[in-house]
């Protein structure tokens, strides 16, 4: 779903392809290899800049982007940034997902504006999760591990922190961060946690079914990383087939919220506007 524009928006920054403040017109509507895409809304939108297109999550805007890089370097960083292969991580039976690229016998051209918005691919939530700490970590794409040590009568095996590639730039992830945190600002009010900034986005993906999509049932998620100057956690929610709204910035961004408050008490992270204060004293 939607959270996949943030892979589009990073990949079109870290290329030079769009700056934050790049301009586009939406018409609502765009024809991508002989596939006709519309917004989630099915309206346009008229000329927008990039921060406008992640905060309304606009289709047209995604796969515009996706367009002007073009397949070859569209795909280039779609794998760089860890999909289409397992992310290794110490767990039994990990699956790679499903992404389908330019010389595979089912890539369609079509792919290409699909995928931009993250339909017509699949991926495990660890490695959304993993790709999501990218743009947290100054764009370094690390092995995420489940267990921390070891431990073996008098010896203790500690798992250290690897990082697989740099995947993007540290300026391009300081760019997206605040697309994001204005993002969810702007658009995404229940995701907010008092205190903090909070860098994120909205996902929202139709289930596919024989012949299509579902009509009504959704995978409603939030990804989202804070405190964004800082970050300490990445989190990730997905629900499946959710019935009070079919919407993530309505039932994932809450959870988002709760649990992202619940761990900055227990790790006791104090509020920006005191961090900051502390930061200045310091210096």
């Amino acid at each position: 779903g939607s959270v996949f524009k943030v892979i589009t928006l990073a990949a079109g920054l870290d290329s030079d392809i769009i700056a934050p403040e790049t301009s586009i017109y939406d018409g609502g509507i765009i024809e991508v290899g002989g596939r006709t895409i519309y917004n989630w809304d099915r309206q346009p939108h008229g000329t927008v800049d990039m921060t406008t297109v992640l905060g309304k999550s606009l289709n047209v805007g995604a796969a515009q982007i996706a367009v002007m890089m073009g397949k070859e370097r569209f795909y280039t960083y779609v794998r760089r940034l860890g999909f289409g292969r397992i992310t290794e991580v110490d767990l039994d039976s990990e699956g790679p997902g499903t992404l389908k690229a330019p010389g595979d016998l089912d890539w369609h051209e079509s792919d290409l504006g699909t995928n931009s918005f993250g339909q017509g691919i699949a991926v495990t939530p660890l490695q959304m999760t993993a790709a999501m700490a990218v743009v947290a970590n100054d764009g370094l794409l690390m092995k995420p591990h489940v267990v921390q040590q070891i431990i073996e009568e008098d010896r203790i095996l500690s798992v250290q922190p690897t990082v697989v590639r740099r995947a993007i730039l540290a300026d391009t992830t300081e760019a997206m961060t605040e697309m994001l945190v204005t993002a969810v600002t702007q658009e995404t009010e229940l995701a907010q946690v008092p205190g903090y900034r909070v860098a994120g986005k909205t996902g929202t993906a139709q289930i596919p079914v024989p012949g299509g999509y579902h009509p009504s049932l959704t995978v409603a998620s939030f990804a989202g990383y804070m405190p964004a100057d800082d970050p300490a956690f990445v989190i990730l929610v997905v629900i499946h087939k959710p019935n009070t709204s079919p919407w993530g910035g309505e039932v994932a961004a809450p959870i988002f919220a709760r649990i992202a408050q619940q761990l900055v008490a227990l790790y006791e992270i104090p509020p920006d506007d005191i961090r900051f204060a502390q930061s200045t004293s310091h210096q």
